[in-house]
């Protein structure tokens, strides 16, 4: 819900089909740099590259940083955020790990931004489920319903995969109350257009070292309301890796 008044409404966009091409032609860009690693080409873990980052990881620093050295990258009418993240969770197995990421009907009590949640069904390793998203910026508060489909792979001795992928995302009006109003996929304000999501988890010194891949797309900055849009957009992104590793720890932990 945007409730900063009348005056932003001119500020709505609709998510043009060039800037949906650009996001998958780099997101599939990206899994085949991560499939390298998957396949034993590289290093597992991107962090395993920097021996002084993995020792900081390992000794329970949270390590996020770009995943580009152009971020966000522009696409026509469009931003593509690209985020990687480490953290080690120390004293707990792999697969309690694959629990918390898995157990949609439990994201609301885990992640602060997600107030709403449900797993919709579940085939083997392939899962499907919604969340509502709440985020604040500057006079900006947003709800968004998403739906998230999720593809989790043992791909060796204590090395799980996974990729998420979350293209049903529907911006929403009034949320909570008898006025709520779910716009159509695509059309508002585009602070967030597509979120995916790729994770390597590896059991290591008694714990897991979980790296996570964060592509996401959101509209270009408006004329007139970067004031607004721009802390949005710009730093959500960052902020939202971060609370997942932070609160993915703090829950396979427990």
């Amino acid at each position: 819900m945007l409730t900063a008044g009348p005056a932003f409404g001119q500020f709505q966009t609709t998510l043009q089909p060039g800037t949906v091409k650009d996001f998958s032609v780099y997101a599939t860009k990206i899994e085949r740099q991560l499939q390298s690693r998957w396949d034993g080409k590289r290093a597992f873990l991107s962090v395993s590259e920097t021996p002084s980052d993995r020792t900081k990881v390992l000794a329970g620093e949270l390590l996020i940083r770009p995943g580009s050295a152009d971020n966000p990258i522009s696409a026509p009418h469009g931003l593509i955020h690209d985020w990687l993240g480490d953290v080690f969770i120390p004293n707990t197995a792999i697969g309690k790990v694959l629990a918390v990421l898995q157990d949609f009907d439990r994201h609301h009590e885990i992640y602060p931004e997600i107030i709403q949640s449900k797993l919709i069904r579940r085939n083997g390793e392939d899962f499907t489920g919604s969340w509502r998203l709440k985020q604040k910026g500057p006079m900006i508060p947003i709800a968004l319903d998403v739906i998230e489909e999720a593809h989790y792979k043992q791909i060796g001795p204590g090395k799980w995969i996974c990729r998420a992928y979350a293209n049903d995302i529907s911006e929403v009006d009034n949320p909570g109350t008898s006025k709520e109003k779910k716009l159509p996929s695509g059309k508002g304000y585009g602070l967030l257009w597509r979120l995916y999501g790729y994770w390597s988890l590896e059991a290591m010194n008694g714990g897991v070292l979980a790296e996570c891949r964060s592509l996401s797309l959101s509209r270009d900055i408006p004329l007139g309301l970067a004031w607004a849009i721009k802390p949005l957009i710009q730093n959500v992104p960052r902020e939202s890796l971060e609370s997942t590793l932070r609160n993915t720890r703090t829950a396979a932990m427990k």
